[in-house]
């Protein structure tokens, strides 16, 4: 199996908003985000604008999981997280 860092780009209010998010607000964004809320997944060598099911469905359970981290700026959330494929 291969570990890959992805980063994942999701808008997660307006930009005024979204700095006065507390961690549980964004941790339960996190886990109602559906697929659209995504605007794109990046790792090193790939880029997705539309993400198949199946790895959405990894980032579901590694947000769950809490093994994920997170920086938010005018609206924007950039997500990283290491996956095993």
């Amino acid at each position: 199996m291969k570990k890959l860092k992805f980063h994942l780009e999701a808008i997660i209010r307006d930009r005024y908003e979204s700095a006065s998010l507390t961690e549980n607000e964004v941790r339960e964004w996190l886990l109602n985000m559906q697929k659209q809320d995504i605007l794109k997944v990046e790792t090193e060598n790939d880029y997705w604008e539309d993400i198949p099911q199946d790895l959405f469905e990894l980032f579901k359970t590694n947000i769950k999981d809490k093994n994920y981290e997170y920086t938010i700026a005018k609206g924007h959330l950039w997500l990283e997280m290491d996956l095993d494929i």
